[in-house]
């Protein structure tokens, strides 16, 4: 037989696993065959000529597989697939689909599939402890994942058996444990709300849709009102800034407040509260906190004024709390 011939042949995989009915390995082992090859055909046969309460299936991917002039080296890849699957109707209908599949794509839409069809893995508490022949053990545990970052971090990853054991048992010396602080993150998209100006004084410009134009900050202002951190993304430049989100009083916050000073805080001057804002006394860029004793209310201007670094030279004073009550304190007294 030549080359052309062999290669001819080959093509004809499904046909070749028909001619294997009503021989057994040892008959093909007598014809020449290899024990592993005469095998591997009978086992084929018994797939796709053999009884299966799938007939429709089974006569559907012997057409598919002789359309599409399936090798026997790419009935095997299809058979190897098909083993992976649980259920036997599973398998009948991978096999059905990868018969119908070109060779060149068996093995892509078969990873796929079988991706699609991997149950997730279910995860519980428990710990698992190796023992390996130099005496070293490695021990696995699951739990929290809060708690397991914890203790992760506490490692020293150069001797991180030494280190966890001293840990674990008290030893001095080991790090203390550091808890994971948990952060909300809120994203506002920058579109959604109008579109960026230009960067100004640490923030951003932003033109609403309805033609005003208004900071960063005033804009998460307007649209959160909680804790965490928010993220201004524009999709056509990404990021575009990041804001602490408990920077902004809440509405409980507000109300305590407008109580206090039914009107600006600052001496002489008479704006209503429902029309001011609220100012960080000691400000948010120098670590203030977002409580009522840290806030008072402000009209825009005396907000604008008010000086809020305590470094920058005297010009106008500045509001603080003195004893509980919201004083003005003059340049002279910086």
């Amino acid at each position: 037989m030549g080359l052309q011939e062999y290669f001819a042949q080959l093509s004809r995989g499904v046909d070749l696993v028909a001619e294997c009915s009503g021989l057994s390995v040892p008959d093909l082992e007598k014809m020449g065959a290899s024990a592993q090859d005469a095998a591997e055909l009978i086992s084929l046969h018994t797939i796709y000529f053999g009884t299966t309460p799938y007939t429709a299936k089974q006569r559907l991917a012997v057409n598919s597989a002789r359309r599409n002039r399936h090798t026997l080296s790419t009935l095997r890849q299809i058979e190897s697939f098909a083993r992976r699957v649980q259920g036997r109707l599973a398998a009948w209908n991978l096999r059905v689909e990868l018969c119908a599949t070109s060779s060149e794509h068996v093995t892509a839409v078969a990873r796929r599939r079988l991706r699609e069809m991997r149950v997730p893995r279910t995860y519980c508490e428990r710990a698992l402890l190796r023992q390996h022949p130099n005496g070293l053990a490695t021990l696995t545990v699951t739990g929290n994942g809060l708690d397991m970052a914890d203790a992760f971090r506490t490692i020293d990853h150069k001797r991180p058996g030494t280190s966890f054991i001293a840990r674990m048992l008290g030893k001095a010396g080991a790090a203390p444990a550091a808890r994971t602080r948990v952060t909300t993150m809120a994203v506002l998209q920058l579109e959604d709300y109008g579109k960026l100006v230009r960067r100004e004084g640490g923030d951003v410009m932003i033109r609403t849709t309805s033609g005003a134009v208004i900071t960063g900050a005033q804009l998460v202002e307007r649209a959160c009102a909680n804790e965490g951190l928010i993220t201004v993304i524009s999709r056509a430049q990404g990021p575009v800034d990041l804001y602490r989100f408990d920077r902004f009083a809440s509405v409980k916050q507000r109300t305590m407040l407008a109580a206090e000073h039914p009107t600006c805080a600052w001496p002489g001057c008479s704006i209503p509260a429902e029309r001011g804002q609220f100012h960080h006394l000691t400000s948010w860029s120098h670590g203030g906190e977002t409580n009522v004793a840290n806030l008072v209310t402000l009209c825009s201007y005396h907000n604008g004024v008010n000086e809020d670094d305590p470094n920058a030279p005297p010009r106008r004073g500045r509001l603080t709390r003195d004893g509980g009550t919201v004083v003005w304190q003059p340049p002279h007294a910086h």
